[in-house]
């Protein structure tokens, strides 16, 4: 079949991408020990935390039983969400593969079939994966036994499925509607219209009485909605009907499946004009800093990354009423450098280009610094205007800025280290994992620093570290500028 001929490709095209991620020995033992240890900390947290719900079903509390699966059911749900919204965003896109297709004999079918069935089946058994190590140790010291087991795994499958193929219809249906109306960016309002109508759903689905009261009183969540089946199968009474759930789980798939059909084959990809009425200026350091602007705003992932930390910021003020008042409105600041953060990677295969032409270093590196700023600074008031959020005081709009040139530098830095590239499909996700690891006890590095240092040693010590900052960045990207090429 063609679509089993086109998965191929693409677990072939993925393989050699590893294969480049981990090119070397020392990688390959890097990753070996990050993932020992992620399964063996999995598999500490899954024993203690799940542990009870298995015992007090042992003992005979069969309402536990219920509340057991429907958390593990709602977690895989969650899990296969951020799965589907890491991989549209951070792997090559569909269509971009479709257009390399567009010349073969092949079906809209046939060609989204055989993305669908890689795609599919990467979030499952990541999904599936995770699971598993965070439930088999309880599992075989419990003594379930395998048809427990068996049955959970089988319908905690068909529950990722499920929710796969209603992430995979909804995607589809808004993309056809864009195409149809010959709108850019297909992918980026496809992914902005999924996420704001997941998030809307688990605020007005998600409530605790309910979820605590499923196992009396199903409620059909489409978290959880292969729950009653399980207990079914494991002797337990289902307060559902069986017949609609089955037929519903089967409409989703088939539905999903049948989206592929209409689902066009694209021979060309329509670009965005982002600021495109901004003319290229004379001057080498203004025409690159316009050049890096431009390139920037009319990247897809960084406009689906502004899109994500609104309706973040948004969920934070309006669902936990979270002000950002005071001192708090810094971490509008410092969130907006996430846009310099892919920036080296995009630009990456140009840089040959601008060694050929004799530009120095220092132009190509702070005039994109500069245009990440001015992007920075746009999205800082497009983020206050949005989220009707303004600064108290002209002392925190300085404080503001400063943090945002930093977490500028920042993010661009780890860019560096860490490239972005569009072609590895694993390369961003590596980059983020990464960049977390190096962030996260930095911060608190800094914040115990800080909390110790006070009064005229702040003087001293804040610009060593804005100092230090500026040394790194120079000499990572002198390092890239001179022997990466």
């Amino acid at each position: 079949m063609k679509s089993f001929e086109i998965s191929k490709m693409m677990l072939k095209m993925w393989q050699k991408e590893m294969s480049k991620l981990f090119n070397t020995g020392t990688k390959r033992l890097l990753a070996a020990l990050f993932l020992l240890l992620a399964v063996s900390m999995g598999a500490v947290i899954g024993y203690s935390f799940t542990g009870m719900f298995l015992s007090s079903f042992l003992n005979g509390d069969v309402r536990s039983l219920g509340l057991f699966v429907i958390s593990m059911f709602m977690n895989a749900s969650i899990f296969t969400f951020v799965f589907f919204i890491l991989f549209k965003v951070r792997t090559p896109e569909q269509h971009s593969f479709s257009m390399q297709l567009s010349w073969f004999p092949l079906t809209a079918f046939q060609r989204s079939l055989g993305y669908y069935i890689p795609f599919a089946g990467a979030v499952s058994f990541l999904v599936l994966f995770i699971i598993f190590i965070l439930l088999i140790p309880n599992f075989i010291a419990s003594g379930v036994g395998i048809w427990f087991a068996f049955t959970f795994f089988a319908l905690l499958f068909v529950q990722i499925l499920f929710f796969f193929s209603l992430l995979n219809l909804v995607y589809n249906l808004v993309y056809i509607t864009i195409l149809k109306f010959g709108f850019p960016l297909q992918k980026f309002f496809s992914m902005f219209a999924l996420v704001v109508l997941a998030v809307l759903y688990g605020m007005t689905s998600f409530d605790l009485a309910k979820i605590q009261n499923a196992y009396s009183s199903f409620d059909y969540n489409l978290t959880y909605f292969t729950a009653p089946l399980f207990l079914l199968l494991n002797g337990q009474a289902a307060d559902a009907a069986i017949v609609p759930v089955v037929l519903i789980l089967a409409a989703a798939i088939m539905a999903s499946f049948l989206s592929l059909n209409f689902v066009p084959i694209l021979t060309e990809k329509k670009s965005s004009k982002l600021f495109s009425f901004i003319k290229i200026p004379s001057s080498k350091l203004l025409s690159m800093m316009v050049k890096e602007i431009k390139i920037q705003a009319r990247n897809e992932e960084n406009i689906l990354n502004f899109i994500f930390l609104l309706l973040a910021l948004c969920f934070l003020k309006y669902r936990f009423q979270f002000g950002f008042t005071g001192e708090n409105y810094l971490v509008l600041g410092g969130v907006t450098g996430i846009i310099a953060f892919n920036s080296f990677g995009n630009d990456q295969r140009m840089m040959p280009v601008y060694k050929a032409l004799h530009l120095k270093l220092a132009t190509v590196l702070w005039s994109k610094y500069l245009g990440l700023c001015v992007l920075g600074l746009l999205q800082l008031c497009l983020f206050s205007l949005l989220t009707w959020t303004f600064p108290e005081s002209f002392p925190v709009l300085l404080k503001t800025i400063a943090v945002m040139m930093n977490s500028i530098a920042m993010f661009y830095l780890a860019g560096i280290i860490f490239p972005l590239d569009r072609n590895n499909p694993y390369m961003g996700i590596f980059s983020f994992g990464m960049l977390l690891l190096f962030l996260i006890p930095l911060f608190f590095i800094g914040n115990y620093a800080i909390d110790k240092v006070t009064g005229k040693g702040l003087l001293f010590f804040i610009p060593c570290l804005e100092l230090l900052l500026l040394l790194l960045l120079y000499g990572g990207f002198k390092w890239r500028y001179h022997y990466d090429h």
